[in-house]
């Protein structure tokens, strides 16, 4: 497993009509921190079955994309969900903002924002996008005053579909309203699975500069599972994750 640096993202998409937009790119933004926010070393997660991933070395920090790279099955989400304080490693080491995991998982699980993962927190299809960040608001404790969950979807380009049923919505919809749901509240992280589903290039790359937009503005560490190298490469670094046997 090595911890490749990649090339910076392109410059934001996702926002509200008439919005101001920064288009200057990622590439002026100032040099990361020292510490990183998320910091695994040596992990690995091991079952009946085998090794899930193992020897993963990778730094996240503040304001700045990493990318989990891999091909389907090698362990992407199952690393994004442990980096989250939602699954414990059975080895390695894992602190996220100098919390120990899993030893202190429940304090750190609160700072990270968790996208949709399938089978884990699927939303149900009746449910419009409006009423599922209302929930995840009323969740954090957060007030959803007037124009308080409208505001926060249209931030994520969602103005347009805000009583829209899930069931209803197109595949980059649903992957938009995922990652805004894993933003509310204003986390210090989040992990943002597979953005390539069902899903054009062009459309991943949107969401990939959705992220990008999002570590920047909110100063949040994100790690994002992709497949695809081109997506890869417009994070700010990258780990790659290879199946048993390659």
């Amino acid at each position: 497993m090595q911890d490749v640096q990649e090339s910076p993202a392109a410059g934001p998409t996702g926002t509200c009509p008439m919005e101001p937009v920064d288009a200057s790119g990622l590439g002026e933004r100032e040099e990361a921190p020292e510490a990183p926010y998320l910091s695994a070393r040596d992990l690995e997660l091991e079952t009946y079955a085998g090794f899930v991933y193992r020897n993963v070395d990778l730094d996240v920090f503040k304001g700045r994309v990493m990318a989990v790279r891999g091909r389907n099955g090698s362990g992407k989400s199952a690393l994004l969900l442990t980096l989250a304080g939602r699954m414990k490693p059975t080895g390695g080491t894992l602190s996220v903002d100098g919390l120990e995991l899993p030893r202190e998982r429940a304090k750190a699980e609160r700072h990270v924002g968790l996208g949709l993962f399938k089978g884990l927190n699927d939303l149900p299809e009746n449910l419009s996008a409006r009423s599922a960040a209302k929930a995840e608001f009323d969740l954090h404790g957060l007030s959803a005053r007037d124009g308080a969950v409208e505001e926060h979807l249209c931030w994520w380009g969602l103005g347009d579909v805000v009583r829209v049923r899930v069931r209803d919505l197109t595949a980059e919809k649903l992957a938009r309203l995922g990652i805004a749901l894993a933003f509310v509240g204003d986390p210090d992280a989040a992990v943002v699975d597979d953005v390539e589903d069902q899903l054009t290039l062009s459309q991943s790359r949107g969401l990939m500069e959705l992220l990008a937009r999002a570590a920047r503005e909110r100063h949040a560490a994100v790690a994002v599972a992709v497949v695809e190298r081109d997506l890869a490469r417009m994070a700010d670094s990258c780990a790659y994750l290879a199946k048993e046997g390659e």
